[in-house]
């Protein structure tokens, strides 16, 4: 069971290596990692013996979790004792994994890891939230992703928040009550109104998106204030997840969506934390943009772009967004008449009218917005390390795309002349490339460690 759920962490963090060892109760173990980017945890294993999970980042990702506290940092540290906690849930005399377990496993270590989110950014008399509370939710978000009610396709936003201090005049239990209500997910779609739970699990009342001021936040919450709030409902980065993410930006807690792609996204202090897509939970890559950076070498581009990324994956939209040292390097790789930069030394007699539409196009100090609108173009949308617009909607001269997809050859071919290209598929998945190779995929099953 150890190794179910060490295989489960391994889903979850990307360039980690994840090790379980078991001494004898009342023998003496190694002393705790020191590193920053190392974690471990020790509690009961199998009878007579104690389990040590632990887990360390590769070298390269590693520099990522040093100079201070990072999102990256916060969940490796709560890797180990989560998968202990999952394993001894599910133990058993004896341990046959099956895929129904392996499952099971896995949602249970997303279950613990939210949950100790959970703990410090809510008031209860117990100090935590009920054991089974997390769980639950997850079971019926699950449930909710695999149906749908009068020809729709379900979402579902509720987020878990100690906000309400009134005892409820009538107790509807979350989710236990509402799974009769069929009708309960298109109310509370996650869109326009999400459902806010207490910290006891008990159903409390709806957040609106044209009303979420009505609910003050608790200036305690953790990380948590209304202009973050703000900020968080306006991303598009978010997309139909944003009304849940503002919510957790202004009130604490931990927010769950399910999206009509039956991805179930969760949110922590207005940013994505969990993805559960295709029965493996992921850890969202809040550490994209300083991976991009290390590539390129620092500049503005790295963060921009890394946003779009997010952006564009929480939508069932693909793109290829690339980053250049010198402009010079994509010659020949893309097509002139999609070159943004080289638009005013074009003759306006002999300009094609996809170059005369450069003219009209503001790029000038490029938001994610912006990018993100130009990135959903067919074609690959390039810029340097200054976040300079180089091309957008760019076809890239690819010389075989017969054993892989159009945009996986485009992004390829790209990479050999760029600093790092990522290639968003439609899925919401997103591919690293450099050099002509794939490096890794985010938010999918990956293939490798990250390399920075």
């Amino acid at each position: 069971m150890g190794e179910a759920a060490a295989d489960a962490l391994r889903d979850l963090l990307f360039g980690a290596a994840v090790s379980v060892t078991y001494v004898p109760d009342g023998a003496e173990r190694d002393e705790s990692p020191s590193s920053e980017a190392v974690a471990s945890a020790t509690a009961p294993g199998p009878p007579g013996w104690r389990a040590t999970v632990t887990i360390a980042l590769n070298d390269r990702v590693a520099r990522l979790v040093g100079g201070g506290p990072t999102a990256l940092g916060q969940l490796l540290r709560h890797l180990p004792a989560a998968a202990l906690r999952a394993a001894a849930q599910l133990r058993t005399e004896r341990d046959v994994l099956t895929p129904a377990l392996r499952r099971a496993v896995r949602d249970t270590v997303a279950s613990e890891i939210l949950r100790a989110y959970l703990t410090p950014r809510i008031r209860t008399d117990e100090g935590h939230p009920p054991r089974g509370l997390v769980a639950g939710v997850i079971d019926y978000l699950i449930e909710v992703s695999g149906s749908r009610v009068e020809a729709h396709d379900l979402t579902h936003g509720v987020v878990i928040a100690d906000v309400l201090d009134d005892v409820p005049r009538l107790v509807l239990r979350y989710p236990d009550d509402l799974r009769a209500a069929k009708r309960a997910p298109l109310l509370f779609d996650g869109r326009r109104s999400v459902l806010l739970v207490d910290p006891l699990g008990r159903a409390r009342t709806e957040i609106q998106r044209h009303r979420f001021e009505r609910l003050a936040p608790r200036p305690a919450a953790a990380g948590g204030d209304a202009q973050t709030a703000r900020s968080a409902q306006d991303d598009a980065w978010t997309d139909s997840g944003s009304l849940v993410a503002a919510a957790t930006a202004a009130f604490g807690g931990v927010g769950f969506y399910v999206r009509g792609d039956r991805s179930i996204w969760t949110f922590v202090d207005g940013q994505p934390l969990l993805v559960r897509r295709g029965e493996h939970w992921t850890a969202f890559p809040v550490e994209l943009s300083a991976s991009i950076a290390n590539m390129i070498g620092g500049g503005r581009a790295a963060d921009v772009v890394a946003r779009v990324a997010y952006m564009i994956s929480s939508r069932p939209q693909g793109a290829i967004l690339a980053i250049v040292d010198d402009a010079a390097s994509i010659d020949g790789v893309v097509s002139l008449k999609d070159r943004f930069d080289l638009r005013n030394g074009i003759d306006p007699t002999a300009m094609r009218p996809e170059t005369r539409l450069h003219h009209l196009i503001d790029a000038a100090d490029i938001d994610e917005h912006t990018l993100a609108r130009l990135a959903g173009l067919d074609g690959a949308t390039i810029l340097d390390r200054d976040a300079q617009l180089i091309a957008y909607g760019a076809i890239v001269t690819t010389t075989d795309s017969e054993h892989e997809g159009a945009r996986t050859a485009a992004a390829r071919t790209l990479s050999e002349s760029a600093l790092v290209v990522l290639k968003v598929s439609v899925d919401g998945d997103i591919t690293i490339f450099r050099g002509g190779a794939a490096v890794t995929t985010l938010l999918g099953h990956p293939a490798q460690a990250l390399g920075v």
